[in-house]
């Protein structure tokens, strides 16, 4: 199973902490791998494209020259960015396996964080309101990521022996949600519908309009 992330489209359009041949480069590299594991066209990837053009003009002095040649590229990632929007990572992650994949368990960790904090977000929860967690046995294995705060308890976890991979209850074991509740990690492919079911089960307050994360 292929999946994408947006890790490397954010890089291309925001570059400005790439600012030497070693950062550039590494940059070029990781963007390469991450559409090779989408199953995408390295050559013809966006991303990898503009990141290209970066190390090049460092290469020639021009990296601080406005460049309108690179309108139609960066118009490409705008346009990834907008549709990954609505395909998270976490799911297609943790449907394909990622123990033992260094790779994969770097974006899991990456992923597993800013899927809680779009649920959190949704759920109208200030960032200073909750706190976030991961666990793992070891390096090597992918962990647990947690969300809890004073209403409610969320766990993103890697679908092992049969297990779902999101699970939710109150904090404090209180009702109505006294109960573990539990979802297969597919039910991240909408965040908005899955926090208003979180409300509306725990009985937690209406939430205010979401921010962009």
């Amino acid at each position: 199973m292929n999946y994408d992330i947006d890790f490397r489209y954010r890089r291309a359009l925001s570059p400005e902490g790439l600012v030497t041949y070693e950062t550039c480069l590494m940059a070029v590299n990781d963007a390469v791998a991450d559409a090779k594991l989408a199953g995408l066209d390295p050559a013809t990837d966006p991303a990898v494209q503009l990141l290209s053009r970066r190390l090049a003009r460092f290469s020639l002095g021009t990296i601080e020259s406005q460049h309108d040649e690179d309108q139609d590229l960066r118009k490409r990632c705008v346009e990834s960015l907008a549709e990954l929007k609505h395909k998270p990572a976490i799911v297609a992650l943790v449907l394909r396996g990622i123990d033992y994949r260094p790779v994969e368990l770097a974006h899991y960790r990456r992923e597993g964080q800013r899927t809680l904090r779009q649920i959190a977000n949704e759920l109208g929860l200030d960032w200073d309101r909750y706190r976030l967690n991961y666990l793992a046995p070891t390096a090597s294995l992918a962990g647990d990521h947690t969300l809890e705060s004073s209403s409610i308890f969320v766990r993103i976890s890697p679908e092992r022996w049969g297990e779902q991979g999101v699970a939710w209850r109150h904090p404090h074991w209180k009702p109505p949600g006294n109960a573990l509740r539990k979802a297969p990690i597919t039910v991240l492919r909408d965040i908005p519908a899955f926090a208003r079911r979180l409300a509306r089960e725990l009985k937690l307050p209406a939430a205010r309009q979401a921010s962009l994360i």
